[in-house]
This record gives structure tokens, sequence and C-alpha cells, in this order.
């Protein structure tokens, strides 16, 4: 009777045990099941507020924006406490075509040149057409710009028109052969800011730039660290292979002398491209490790100024 008794208390606790397993097991997962509902509301609703505040700030600004004007010519006289390379940067957007790129530059303090690329696809268009597009611009902007440079698709200034020439439009709307000759040849020697600005990142006191590497079988893009002391551009194996299939055992190949002593890297032919300018060379292959490093071959024949302070380079092309 004992025995029957002790099986049956055994029995029970045992029951007992799992329902209490079961209990915390079914509790655990509720609270975390409400716990990820909580969190996956408030998510949703954080993000719906994000979306209303900015749909509410984008119709703020645009109501703003269309109050002092219907275009760029009127707000121009309308909102003169406004930012004027902005306004006149608007101007300009509005006087060329669509798929052309518009800056303007502030020089001696109350100065402005605005500095026009066309289209990077087309062929240069006609003075005739610059001073179309260029009158209405002049005709709005009281007098502050004082110098327009064009650029073509090469990013080379072939067109400079100074204040002089300037005056002259916004008197004639037009300017005689011999002033148009004059900006084609001031637009040959004009070089401030006549460059493909390349953006880089400083990490180190190192400089390190996108670069897409192409081979005869495929492109990858990368990034490399430029090396001012380094004759040569140099990638590693796997980014060798990646872009082509030589046998890498068999070229020819050159001797450098690093910081690690000498290595020997085998040759291969790339296109380098950084940014909008690009150059087919010969670039080593590092064995060693698989570090890519930027030489200043890439740069060879091309005037160029790495600027610090805005993490820029400047390339002018050959």
């Amino acid at each position: 009777m004992k025995n029957r008794n002790f099986k049956l208390l055994t029995i029970l606790l045992i029951i007992l045990f799992i329902e209490i397993i079961v209990f915390f097991t079914l509790t655990y997962y509720q609270k975390n099941q409400l716990r990820d509902q909580f969190t996956l509301k408030s998510e949703m609703e954080k993000l719906n507020q994000e979306k209303e505040k900015k749909n509410l700030l984008d119709e703020f600004d645009k109501n703003k924006y269309l109050a002092t004007g219907k275009n760029a010519y009127e707000r121009i006289y309308n909102n003169k406490q406004s930012d004027i390379v902005d306004l006149m940067q608007k101007l300009a957007l509005e006087a060329f075509p669509n798929n052309w790129k518009m800056d303007v530059k502030v020089e001696e303090f109350t100065n402005f040149i605005l500095l026009v690329q066309v289209d990077v696809k087309s062929n240069e268009p006609a003075v005739t057409d610059i001073i179309k597009y260029l009158v209405p611009v002049l005709d709005n902007s009281d007098g502050y710009l004082k110098n327009v440079a064009i650029y073509n698709e090469k990013h080379q200034c072939y067109l400079f028109f100074d204040e002089n020439a300037l005056n002259g439009l916004i008197k004639n709307k037009n300017l005689g052969t011999n002033a148009i000759n004059e900006a084609k040849r001031k637009g040959e020697g004009f070089l401030r800011y006549n460059a493909i600005k390349i953006d880089f990142q400083e990490i180190n006191g190192h400089i390190f730039i996108p670069v897409i590497v192409v081979g005869e079988y495929g492109s990858y893009e990368t990034i490399m660290m430029l090396d001012t002391g380094a004759s040569m551009t140099i990638i590693s194996s796997e980014l060798a292979q990646e872009t082509g299939h030589e046998d890498l055992n068999e070229i020819s190949r050159t001797t450098f002398s690093t910081v690690k002593g000498l290595i020997s890297c085998p040759i291969v032919q790339r296109e380098i491209i950084v940014g909008d300018t690009y150059k087919k060379q010969a670039v080593a292959v590092n064995l060693e490790d698989d570090s890519n490093l930027l030489g200043m071959d890439f740069f060879e024949s091309r005037e160029y100024i790495i600027d610090n302070p805005s993490k820029c380079i400047y390339i002018w092309n050959e």
C-alpha cells in the first residue's frame, strides 16, 4: 500500500513539475512575443512619424520657396536676404539645359564666377547658344556676376567671359567676333577651376580613393591608398585574377624596393578609372599581401593638386 501511494505521489510530482516547466516556457514565449510586437509597433510608429515630419518639412520648404516668386528670375528680386550664391546657381540651372552642371564661386567678397559644365556626352555647343543661355542670367544677377567659365566634355575650359565681355552681353545681348575670340583665348589659359574633382577619405594621414580596375575579363571596384612614393600602381593577386586570367607565374616581373625589402612583381595591363578620368597602364601584381596602391604613374603627364582641407584631388587632363 505504501509503495502504491509512493508511486502515485511520484507521478503527481512529475506531472506538477512538467506543468511548471510548460507554464514558465509559455510565459517566457508570450513575454518575448509581446515584447517583439511592442518593439515592431514602436519602430513602425517612429518610421511613420519621420515620414510625416519629412513630408511637412518638404511642403514647408516648397511653399516658402514658391512664395518668393514662381521662378529664379523673380526670386532674386523678391528675396534679397537669400544666399546670393544659391540664387545665382538657380538662375543658371533654369537658363541652361537640364543636363549641364552649374557651380558658383565667390571671389573678392562680392564678385562671383559661374562655372558651367556642358553635357559630357555632347560636343561643344555653339558660342551663340552659350550667349543665348547666359543673357537672362546676367539680366537678373544684379551685377554680382563678374566672370563665367564654360567647360567642354573633357572638363577643359574653352570659353572665359570676363567682366568686360559680360558687360557687353548685358548691353548688346551679343558679342562681336573679336570679343568671342578673346573669350576663347582666355578659356584656354584659365586653369583655376579647370579640373576633374576626385573626393578622397583620409585615415591616419593616408589618402584612400575609390578606384575601378578594368581588365580583359571584367571590372572590379575597390578602395586604393594613394602612395605618393610609389612609382607604379600595385594591385593584389586577388584583384588581378578578378579582372584577368593571366598566368602570373609565366609573365615578366619587375623587382621593387619596399620597406619590407625587395619584392618581385608580375606586370599586367589594366585600365584604371578614378572619378571621371581613366588611364590604361601597366600595373604590378603584389603576390605578398592583399594591398592595393595607386601609384604616381596614374598622374604621369597630368597636372594635379591634392587639396587636403577639402579632401579633394583636382586633375587636369593631358
